[in-house]
C-alpha cells in the first residue's frame, strides 16, 4: 500500500506539476499551499517519486470533500485530514510541525481513524450521539459588560470571569478550561459548479474542562453559543457529516466533477 511522508509543500510541489489537477485543489489545501509559499522548505527537496506516489497525492488534494479533525493540547497540534471518495478515500495525518504521512485507507476504517485521534484527546470511546438543547450556557449582558471591564484592567481570563455575579459554574469551567481543544471541520466543493457553486464549509469546536466537555457553538448563528456535552458528542457530529461528504463526492462523480 503507497505510504508517502511528505509535507504539504512538498506534496503540493508534486501534483502542481500534474496539469490534470489545475484549478480543482480543495479550498483547504489551496490556503495551505499559499500559507507555505508553494514548494518545500529550505534546504529540502520533494520526496522521491515512487509508482503511486502522484495518484496518492493528487487524490488528498483535490478532494471534492476534505474533513479534517484535529486535538491541540500543550503536547501540541495531532490532525488528520481525510479525503472522502467512496471509490478510495485517502488521508494526511500529522504531529506538529513533522511532515506528514499520506496514505490510502477505506470507507469502513474511517471511524477507527477519527477515533484514535479522539483517545489522544482523552475523549473516551461513546455510542454517537448528537446533543440537542435550547438551553446552552451564556453571558447575559450584565455578566458580559463585567468580564469586558475586567479584561480591560488586565485581568487573566479566569479572574475576568470570577469577576462575573452568578456565573453558571459550568460556564465558567468552559470559558476558563486548559484542557485539550479539538476541532472538526468539512468543505465540500465541486470545481465544475454542477452540484454548488461555491465551496461549502461547517466548523466545530468542543473544549475540556474539569466538569466536563462543552460544544462551542458559533455565538454569531442562532442557537446557543456553549452546551454541555457528552463523549458522543463528537462522533454524532463527525460521522453524519462523514455520510454527507461521501455523498457529495458521488455527486461530483456522477456530474463528471471527480478524477
Amino acid at each position: 500500500m503507497t505510504h508517502v511522508v511528505a509535507t504539504v509543500g512538498q506534496a503540493a510541489e508534486r501534483v502542481a506539476a500534474d496539469a490534470v489537477t489545475a484549478g480543482e485543489w480543495n479550498p483547504v489545501y489551496r490556503a495551505l499551499d499559499a500559507a507555505t509559499g508553494h514548494g518545500p522548505p529550505a534546504g529540502q527537496s520533494p520526496p522521491a517519486g515512487e509508482p503511486g506516489d502522484l495518484a496518492l497525492l493528487r487524490r488528498q488534494l483535490t478532494a471534492p470533500g476534505l474533513l479534517v479533525v484535529a486535538v491541540a493540547s500543550p503536547r501540541g497540534t495531532r490532525r488528520v485530514r481525510i479525503a472522502l471518495d467512496p471509490a478510495g478515500p485517502t488521508l494526511e495525518a500529522s504531529n506538529g510541525q513533522a511532515p506528514s504521512h499520506w496514505s490510502w485507507t477505506s470507507v469502513p476504517e474511517l471511524p477507527a481513524v477519527i477515533g484514535e485521534l479522539l483517545g489522544a484527546a482523552g475523549i473516551e470511546p461513546a455510542p454517537a450521539h448528537l446533543t440537542r438543547s435550547s438551553e446552552g450556557l451564556r453571558l447575559d449582558p450584565r455578566q458580559n459588560r463585567a468580564v469586558l471591564a475586567a479584561l480591560a484592567q488586565g485581568a487573566g481570563p479566569e479572574e475576568a470571569y470570577t469577576a462575573a455575579e452568578d456565573l453558571d459554574e459550568r460556564l465558567r469551567d468552559a470559558l476558563t478550561a486548559t484542557g485539550p481543544r479539538l476541532s472538526l471541520s468539512v468543505v465540500l466543493h465541486d470545481p465544475t459548479g454542477a452540484i454548488t457553486e461555491r465551496p461549502v464549509s461547517f466548523s466545530r469546536l468542543w473544549v475540556s474542562g474539569e466538569l466536563g466537555m462543552y460544544r462551542m457553538d458559533d455565538p454569531h448563528r442562532d442557537g446557543d453559543a456553549i452546551l454541555p456535552v457528552t463523549h458522543g458528542d463528537v462522533l454524532g457530529t463527525a460521522l453524519p457529516l462523514l455520510e454527507e461528504g461521501l455523498r457529495f463526492t458521488a455527486a461530483c462523480a456522477a456530474s463528471g466533477g471527480a478524477r
